[in-house]
C-alpha cells in the first residue's frame, strides 16, 4: 500500500506555561479533514503531570492494532518539546481473545466506531518559557490494521513494531521448547529445573535494534516472566499441578498470537 501523509490536527492551548499549571486551562480544538480513518478528536495538555491525553477515532470498517504519532508543543513559532509516540494494542487484543474464549474478538483493539484515549508524555521541559499561546500539535504517522493493511510516513517506526511482535512470537516459541523439553525423569522440578537454566542464555540474545536480524531478536519480558513464574511455581506447594496448567495455558496463548499474527500477515 502506497504511504499516506496523516495530516496534522491543531490544538490550541490558549493559556502561557506560567498560567497552565494554576488553570489547568482547557485545550481548544481545531481539527483538519483526515484523509485517513485514524482522526484526533482531541488533545489536552495536563501540565501538572507533563503529559497529552490524545482521543484517537476510528472511522472505518477495520480495528487498528497499532498506531504511531508524532507530537510537537509550540508557542510563538518556537519548538518547546518533541515526541514520537507508539503502540501496540496486540496483547491486549491477544488478552481479550483468552478470556472470552472468542477467536475472532477484537476487544482492546480501536474497533470501527470506537474513541480511543492514550496519555503520552509531552516531554515539556521544566522552566519552559512560552511567548504566547502553547500549541499542540499531533500526526498520526503509523496506523496497522487488523486486516493487515500497513499506512504510515515513518518507515522506521512501522518496522520497530512489526520486529517488536516477532520478537514476542521468538521468545515464546523459545521458552515453550523449554517448556516442552524431556527430561532426564518425570520429576517436575527437573523440568522446572531444566526451563530455568535455559533461560539465562536466552535473556543475554540481542534485544531490539535496527542493526539486529529480526529473527535474532527476542522480547526480554516474556523471557523474565517465565524466570519469574517458574521460579514461584518452583518453590510453591504443589509445583507439578501449576507447571502443567503454566505450560498448557502458555502454549494455548502461543498459539492464539501464531493465529492472530497469520491471519493479518504477519507470521
Amino acid at each position: 500500500m502506497t504511504p499516506r501523509l496523516f495530516p496534522k490536527i491543531r490544538i490550541v492551548v490558549a493559556c502561557a506555561v506560567a498560567l497552565l499549571a494554576a488553570l489547568n486551562c482547557p485545550a481548544q480544538t481545531e481539527a483538519d479533514t483526515s484523509a485517513t480513518g485514524v482522526q484526533v478528536r482531541n488533545a489536552e495538555l495536563n501540565p501538572a503531570t507533563n503529559s497529552i491525553a490524545v482521543a484517537l477515532a476510528n472511522e472505518t470498517q477495520r480495528s487498528v492494532t497499532a498506531y504511531g504519532l508524532d507530537i510537537t508543543l509550540t508557542s510563538g513559532g518556537k519548538t518547546l518539546a518533541h515526541t514520537e509516540y507508539g503502540a501496540d494494542l496486540l496483547n491486549l487484543i491477544l488478552n481479550g481473545r483468552g478470556k472470552k474464549g472468542a477467536e475472532d474478538s477484537w476487544t482492546g483493539a480501536i474497533q470501527p466506531g470506537d474513541v480511543h484515549t492514550d496519555s503520552i508524555p509531552a516531554n515539556l521541559p521544566a522552566g519552559s518559557e512560552a511567548t504566547g499561546p502553547i500549541e499542540v500539535h499531533v500526526a498520526v504517522m503509523v496506523a496497522l490494521w487488523s486486516d493487515g493493511a500497513v499506512e504510515g510516513t515513518n518507515q522506521f517506526m512501522i518496522k520497530q513494531m512489526q520486529d517488536g511482535r516477532l520478537a514476542t512470537l521468538h521468545a515464546e516459541e523459545k521458552v515453550l521448547a523449554l517448556l516442552e523439553a524431556p527430561a532426564a525423569d518425570e520429576d517436575v522440578q527437573s523440568r522446572i529445573g531444566g526451563a530455568l537454566n535455559g533461560l539465562p542464555a536466552l535473556i543475554k540474545a540481542p534485544a531490539l535494534d535496527a542493526d539486529v536480524p529480526a529473527s535474532e531478536m527476542l522480547n526480554s519480558t516474556v523471557l523474565n516472566d517465565a524466570v519469574s513464574t517458574l521460579t514461584k511455581i518452583k518453590s510453591s506447594a504443589n509445583p507439578a499441578a501449576q507447571f502443567r496448567v503454566y505450560a498448557a495455558d502458555f502454549a494455548a496463548a502461543h498459539q492464539r498470537r501464531v493465529a492472530l499474527l497469520q491471519s493479518m500477515g504477519g507470521a
